[in-house]
C-alpha cells in the first residue's frame, strides 16, 4: 500500500512523510496509519488522539486501533463512506469537529488515503475554526489530492467527487 500523497507540502516536526500534512496546531492529516512504529513516532510528536474515517468492514477492527492502545492514544472512528455519492450532514461533521476541539493534544485525522473523505472534513474544518479563506481551503484540497474537483467531470469517479465538492460548498461555502 502506498501512503504517501504528492503534495508539495513539509511533514510536520519532524514526523515522517505518512503525516502529508498539518493543518494548524491542533490538527495533522494524511493516509491511514499500518505501523507500530509511525503510531509511536505520533505519540513521541505529542498527537493524542487519531481520527479514521473509514467505514469498510475489512476495517472493523483494524490493527491501528490495536497501535493506538498499545501506545496511549485515543482512537475514534466516524464512518464516512466512499461509496456514497453524497456527503453526510453537518451533524456528522459537527461530531468530528468537536473531537478535535476537545481533544487537549494533537489529532491526526485520516481516510484510506487521506484525499477525499479526509478532504472533506479538513476542508469544513478550517472553514468553521482556521482563518483560512476559501481559495486557501480548496487549494489545500487539490494539493492533497482531491483533483478531480479540477477536472471536467467525464468519468463516474470524477462526476461523484465534484458532487461531493459542490455538496460541501453549498452546505458551508
Amino acid at each position: 500500500m502506498n501512503t504517501s500523497l504528492s503534495c508539495n507540502q513539509p511533514s510536520f516536526n519532524g514526523i515522517e512523510k505518512f503525516l502529508q500534512t498539518k493543518v494548524d496546531d491542533k490538527l495533522l492529516r494524511g493516509s491511514c496509519v499500518t505501523s507500530p512504529l509511525k503510531v509511536r513516532k505520533m505519540k513521541k510528536e505529542g498527537i493524542t488522539q487519531i481520527i479514521d474515517l473509514r467505514n469498510s468492514a475489512h476495517f472493523e477492527s483494524p490493527l491501528e486501533k490495536l497501535f493506538c492502545k498499545i501506545f496511549g492514544i485515543k482512537y475514534v472512528n466516524y464512518r464516512f463512506s466512499h461509496r456514497l455519492n453524497d456527503i453526510p450532514d453537518k451533524d456528522f461533521f459537527k461530531k468530528v469537529n468537536e473531537s478535535i476541539l476537545s481533544n487537549e493534544g494533537k489529532t491526526y485525522m485520516h481516510c484510506e488515503y487521506g484525499r477525499h473523505r479526509t478532504g472533506l472534513a479538513v476542508a469544513i474544518y478550517e472553514k468553521l475554526h482556521t482563518k483560512k479563506d476559501n481559495s486557501e481551503i480548496i487549494k489545500n484540497m487539490i494539493d492533497n489530492g482531491y483533483t478531480e474537483i479540477t477536472s471536467k467531470g467525464e468519468t463516474k469517479k470524477e462526476k461523484k467527487y465534484i458532487n461531493q465538492y459542490n455538496q460541501m460548498m453549498d452546505m458551508y461555502f
